[in-house]
């Protein structure tokens, strides 16, 4: 169960006198919540029950009033070593977050259960100006490779840190460890650079420095139609929580449960409406596993319609099979839209996919063989094609699931180790050009896939599933088995070559 600290230290600006920024109004209504108990009852929502709030002794008073349990903390080193003990107590996630943000349900939800990584911080765009909410921090390949505090500068920083983080259970040890040494440090005079900007350093922005230059890789998570924002005065506290009840994070979600990098019939022909079932599926209260059953249930319909020899059975099974990709797309979509994933589900999804079209082979061979002679159905004796399509597609997933399988897939480097002491990040300071592409294959890859029309008819040439399933239908509907299998053969041969020969063209170059 993950456990969050709100770290509710930030005073507020321009007011008469200061308070804790925690503790301003979201709108301008006096029954407003404040930005704590609004974080507070997101949390809670959220299934996080368990919460600690961090705040300076002089703070604490006032967010007592507001009805929040308060552990008092002197400085940022008695802030770092609250955060080591409750890590070390608890031993599982720990969420950090500012009592004074302003976040939506679905960047929390995000870093609460989407991401699969030691630790991982949102980021956002770096602000026009300086702000003391925001730290400074370099992004590499999904990795933050440098973070700032008031004692640490970041060289060419391309987003900023608005101190929300989380660490995991594998990480959890290396956070402990970092807050300590950290909090031994600040009590430790000359110990740090000299401070910049005037700001007192807050606990989770010296955390995720302290994370980053030990080497534990932290994942930056950002999007910036999601806003995350600091507010330190009521006026901007009330324009940061409209910008996020503006937002319909719905229609983000739903967009996104629709992969980005699909094939061509996937992406145009089921894709473009899609959307609409998987919400109406969610409406229904349908898992994704129910509508993979379904889709498999679809084509085994299809394969019966097939099986019957008849123009109108090969037309009506055409229809059923294409509705069967459409659910088959629906239920991966279902289950990002919704979060539900399980191991049976991946299973059953990728195990219904091989079904469905085999299923569909046996039925067009056997609607070839009772077809009456000489109709537009009869393609005769079709086994063996059958046969062959079925092994040739074997082959085909093989040599997908070896090269999925291969060593050396670990992703990104994590960053430099870098003293804690040391003010700059020992980086250059202009970015070095991104790596090219090993081997000459994987260099005509990357530059044809920059062109719109070449990088469709890659995705189109190596037959994906959608591609195939329309092969079938089409081929089905006005032609007979005979011409299906023989497409599926001809394209497929095609298809496995150039899939093998890149392959092998990369795996050479490595």
């Amino acid at each position: 169960m993950t456990v969050a600290v709100i770290i509710a230290t930030g005073w507020t600006r321009g007011g008469p006198e200061p308070g804790p920024a925690a503790a301003l109004g979201c709108a301008d209504d006096p029954e407003a919540p404040t930005q704590l108990a609004r974080l507070q009852g997101r949390l809670g929502r959220l299934n996080v029950p368990d919460r600690y709030v961090v705040a300076r002794p002089e703070q604490a008073p006032l967010l007592r009033k507001d009805g929040h349990d308060v552990v008092e903390c002197a400085d940022p080193a008695a802030d770092l070593r609250e955060i080591a003990r409750l890590a070390r107590r608890h031993g599982g996630p720990l969420l950090l977050l500012p009592g004074d943000v302003a976040i939506g349900d679905e960047q929390l939800v995000r870093l609460l259960r989407d991401v699969r990584a030691p630790a991982a911080a949102l980021t956002v765009a770096p602000p026009p100006a300086p702000d003391g909410g925001l730290a400074p921090v370099r992004t590499r390949a999904g990795l933050i490779d440098s973070a700032g505090s008031p004692y640490h500068r970041v060289t060419a920083p391309d987003a900023a840190f608005p101190g929300v983080l989380r660490v995991d259970s594998t990480g959890i040890g290396d956070l402990a460890g970092v807050a300590e040494k950290l909090a031994l440090l600040l009590e430790v005079p000359g110990a740090f650079p000299e401070p910049h900007g005037g700001q007192e350093a807050e606990a989770a922005g010296l955390l995720l420095v302290g994370l980053v230059r030990s080497g534990v890789p932290v994942t930056a998570v950002r999007d910036d139609r999601l806003p995350c924002l600091r507010a330190a005065s009521g006026p901007a506290a009330h324009a940061a929580h409209a910008a996020v009840d503006a937002v319909d994070e719905d229609r983000i979600r739903l967009a996104d449960a629709v992969k980005s990098d699909d094939g061509f019939f996937a992406t145009y022909a089921v894709s473009s409406y899609s959307p609409y079932l998987v919400r109406l599926a969610a409406w229904r209260g349908l898992t994704p596993n129910a509508v993979t059953c379904v889709s498999l249930a679809v084509a085994l319909l299809a394969a019966v319609w097939f099986a019957a020899g008849t123009r109108a059975g090969m037309v009506a099974g055409a229809v059923l099979f294409y509705l069967s990709f459409v659910l088959d797309c629906v239920d991966g979509q279902l289950a990002r839209y919704t979060r539900q994933f399980s191991a049976l589900g991946a299973w059953l999804d990728a195990v219904g996919d091989r079904a469905k079209e085999y299923a569909v082979f046996a039925g067009l061979a056997v609607g070839s063989s009772v077809a009456v002679a000489g109709s537009g159905v009869d393609g005769g004796n079709v086994w063996p094609l059958a046969v062959a399509a079925l092994a040739l597609q074997t082959v085909r997933h093989m040599i997908d699931f070896c090269y999925a399988a291969r060593p050396g897939q670990d992703g990104a480097e994590p960053p430099a180790v870098v003293p804690l002491s040391a003010a700059g990040d020992d980086a250059p300071a202009e970015r070095p050009p991104a790596p090219e592409p090993a081997g000459r294959a994987a260099r005509l890859s990357a530059a044809t896939s920059r062109v719109r029309a070449l990088h469709w008819a890659k995705k189109i040439v190596v037959l994906p599933i959608g591609e195939r399933f329309a092969l079938i239908s089409l081929t089905a509907a006005f032609g007979d088995a005979r011409l299906t299998f023989t497409a599926l053969l001809a394209w497929g041969t095609v298809a496995a070559a150039y899939t093998l020969a890149g392959r092998v063209l990369r795996a050479r170059a490595r």
